[in-house]
Formats: structure tokens, sequence, C-alpha cells
């Protein structure tokens, strides 16, 4: 696995793409909790934090729910049940003690993106009511054009499979070869590694590195935005 650094010495950087929740958002304590309370509605066995991390992390709500109840749902009973876990969420998030601001280091660094000129956008597994959510919640469209964010809208897989960050690096423009992607979770490195994206840099410290390693195609591991140097991508 190479130093970030060494970036400067390929081919610079022609497009950005952020997973967001986890990533510039480290709302995945919430997330978690809502799924493991919802958990409990949908199947007589508890939702251990570890199950969670071993088969849903990074999954869309459609795999989520099918993984649960062990079948998928008729479309009326899925909407019902993601609307009821949503609002969980969205209200923790709200919530005085809950989260309001992105990750250290995360505007700063879109603040030094934005000038660059590089295109970048956000490829969530997130449904258009949390986009909307987070669009309000935290201003974002201070950085990110709404129309160019990729989440999902049901038509296409989630991870690992690699269509979020195609339909991202086409929103912008770019090959995936020539995209930096940030992520946080096993499932997502899979799926940018089948996009043939060409930098993945991971920014969840508490991955393993040897099974990061074993994935492939991670360019770097670093512990978060704050001390990240946007001298790197041009």
């Amino acid at each position: 696995m190479q130093n970030l650094n060494t970036i400067k010495a390929k081919a610079a950087v022609k497009g950005v793409i952020f997973d967001f929740n986890g990533t510039m958002f480290l709302d995945s304590p919430l997330h978690e909790r809502a799924w493991i309370d919802m958990a409990k509605k949908l199947r007589p066995e508890p939702l251990g934090i570890e199950e969670f991390y071993d088969n849903l992390q990074g999954r869309t709500n459609l795999q989520i729910i099918t993984y649960l109840l062990g079948h998928t749902p008729p479309p009326d009973e899925l909407n019902a049940i993601v609307e009821e876990k949503e609002l969980l969420y969205r209200t923790r998030c709200s919530a005085p003690d809950g989260l309001h601001t992105l990750a250290p280091g995360v505007e700063q660094f879109l603040n030094q993106l934005k000038p660059t000129g590089i295109p970048f956008t956000i490829a969530t597994g997130s449904y258009l009511t949390n986009v909307e959510f987070y669009f309000s919640h935290l201003h974002l469209d201070k950085w990110f054009d709404f129309d160019k964010v990729i989440y999902d809208d049901g038509t296409y897989p989630g991870k690992p499979a690699p269509d979020i960050f195609l339909k991202a690096a086409a929103k912008i423009g770019v090959q995936p070869a020539d995209c930096l992607v940030f992520e946080d979770s096993y499932a997502g490195i899979r799926s940018a590694v089948a996009a043939g994206v060409g930098r993945i840099v991971t920014v969840e410290p508490t991955l393993d590195a040897a099974k990061v390693e074993q994935l492939g195609g991670v360019f770097s591991m670093q512990s978060g935005f704050t001390d990240f140097d946007i001298e790197i991508l041009l």
C-alpha cells in the first residue's frame, strides 16, 4: 500500500467521489442503532454489531431488509420499513445531542478542493429523503451540486457492486480510473475496485489493514480528513 503523497509522481486526479455516511458524516453509530432496533421487529434473533459490520455495512436499505427478513418484501412493506427506520435515524441526528456537523477536517478539505476546479460529488447508499435532509441539515449546497449526487433510487444494486461509482464518475464526466474515491467500509472498497477506480483512500481508522490489503486497490489508509493535504491531488 503506497503513501498518498506519491500521487504527485503519477497522473493527477481528475475527479473525486466521496462516500458519505461514515466517511464525511460520522453517523454510523446512529444507523447501526436504528437497524439494531428495527431488527427486533423484523426477526426473532437480535442483530449484533459484529453481524452488522460483516454483512450489512455499506449496503442499501433493500439489501439490509432482505437480509433481516430472509426474503425480499413487497414494495409497500419495504417502503414502510425504510420510512420507519430512516425517520428514527433522522430524529436522532436532529436531536440536541445528535450530529450537526461534518466529520473533522471535511469542511476545510472541501473549501480547498472547490477552487481547484476538480469535479467532485457524493455517492451514497442513502435514499432521496435522507440526501435532502443532509443538504438542509449540513448545508451541503455550499460545495455540492444536488443534481450530481448519486443515491439509492432503487434502480441499481448496492455495494459491493460497482454501479454506484460508475454512475458517480459519469455524473462528473470523469473516467473511474482517473477518480479518487474516499471510503470507510469493506463493501465500499470492493465496489470501488470493481468499478476500476484509480485511487481508493480509506478514512476509517478501525478498518483492519490486513483485510484491506487482501481486498486490493486501496492506495492509502488515512485516519480522517484533518491532516489531508489538498496539494497531493494537483
